[in-house]
């Protein structure tokens, strides 16, 4: 169902990006920095790894958000935001999508509660089991929350101490906020 958002059926799903990651900051760190006085404000190298951060975890926050656009941190965040919107103009104008496209146009789909996607997935599943949900990321607990919440019984599985997917996207804190929403909750004493 990740297609049932706003995509072409054209596009193709690719595993990886980073070859366009490389190519957008390639074309913005000129633009950014070429005509520059004096050292640039960071590297091309460092330039590269915000740039990968930032793709690498499209939900994630940019921070300082705040932070003065003049100040390095300033400059770091706004860098990192023009990548992000640059990378999804290539993806558009190349007719390629990543698996957190996929995700993403899911949970945009399921906003509707009583849209299509969300009626679909309902129909073909009354119980939810969500092994390792430790590691879910926001979005998919999006996806599960707007399919699911109050249609489904949810079981989801998950000890906090073993959350080893943050660089992925995994996200403890919506673990926790997950877990204070359950009607029930248990523990398994002995495994």
């Amino acid at each position: 169902l990740g297609v049932a958002g706003d995509t072409d059926s054209r596009a193709r799903l690719v595993e990886d990006l980073d070859d366009l990651v490389r190519e957008v900051v390639d074309d913005l760190y000129l633009r950014a920095f070429a005509r520059v006085d004096g050292t640039p404000t960071f590297t091309h190298t460092e330039a590269l790894a915000i740039a990968r951060a930032a793709v690498r975890d499209p939900q994630a926050r940019l921070e300082p958000a705040d932070a003065d656009r003049a100040t390095p941190h300033g400059r770091r965040v706004a860098f990192a935001e023009t990548v992000r919107a640059e990378v999804e103009v290539r993806k558009r104008r190349l007719g390629v999508l990543s698996y957190d496209d996929l995700l993403s146009q899911l949970a945009a789909a399921l906003a509707d509660e009583d849209g299509a996607a969300a009626q679909r997935m309902r129909a073909r599943w009354r119980i939810v089991l969500v092994d390792e949900f430790q590691d879910t990321d926001p979005v998919q607990w999006q996806v599960f929350q707007r399919a699911f919440n109050g249609h489904a019984t949810m079981v989801l599985i998950g000890d906090p101490k073993q959350a080893i997917y943050a660089f992925r996207g995994g996200d403890v804190t919506t673990y926790l906020r997950a877990a204070a929403t359950a009607a029930r909750q248990q523990t398994l004493a002995v495994n």
